[in-house]
């Protein structure tokens, strides 16, 4: 499943792509600590997280590919992402497995949940975090990269300790809401995944039910191996 969710992501080269952009509500911008300081705090007192997704994946020889859906995390890590386009696809989580289903192939993949979960699946960033300085070892406030959403400002992450597979993780922070609008994941080998993210929601209180998972009849269902 790396090679499906996170190889094929989680900076794009280039001009970066087309994507709407809604009605702004610009704040002033704040500096590193105060920016900083808002975003702990908001994601501190963050129970849940929901949001419509565009994901635009680069791999290391520069092919691309844009999917969409729809995201729902728990404090907890647990996680229900719908691919809705172009293919229909499912990533859930109750925090204990993680269940792959990919309609087209009538199979379902069926893995233990792992510490390493966070980085195969960096939407798991978005939510639960102890602190951007006690998580990263370096964090700069980057004013030479236009972000996608009128006056949000962009952070460069560097992780405190060496990841086999991530360089660094941009984020795109709202300053009137402390929100993440949009994160990339550039990988060691260049590769990246860009996330943008709209309609944002937080501390709904997401029914347990969202995180469930039975396999559909006549479905077959592998244990193990969905993440590599």
């Amino acid at each position: 499943m790396k090679k499906t969710f996170f190889a094929l992501i989680l900076a794009l080269a280039g001009a970066s792509p087309a994507l709407p952009r809604p009605v702004p509500q610009v704040a002033p911008a704040k500096d590193l600590n105060t920016l900083i300081e808002g975003v702990d705090k908001t994601f501190a007192s963050m129970k849940d997280f929901q949001a419509r997704f565009i994901q635009f994946s680069k791999n290391s020889v520069n092919q691309r590919q844009q999917d969409e859906g729809l995201l729902y995390l728990t404090r907890d890590k647990k996680m229900r992402v719908n691919y809705q386009k172009p293919e229909e696809k499912y990533f859930i989580s109750n925090g204990k497995t993680l269940y792959t289903y990919i309609p087209a192939n009538r199979q379902v993949t069926k893995d233990p949940v792992t510490d390493s979960m966070v980085e195969q699946f960096p939407m798991m960033f978005l939510i639960g975090r102890s602190g951007l300085r006690k998580e990263f070892k370096k964090v700069s406030l980057i004013s030479n990269v236009k972000p996608l959403m009128e006056g949000d400002q962009v952070l460069w992450l560097i992780p405190n300790r060496k990841s086999q597979d991530i360089e660094r993780i941009e984020i795109e922070v709202n300053p009137r809401t402390n929100l993440i609008d949009r994160m990339t994941i550039v990988n060691t080998d260049k590769s990246s995944t860009d996330f943008a993210f709209f309609d944002i929601e937080i501390n709904h209180n997401i029914p347990a039910s969202t995180f469930e998972f039975t396999p559909p009849p006549g479905i077959r269902v592998i244990e193990g191996s969905a993440t590599h």
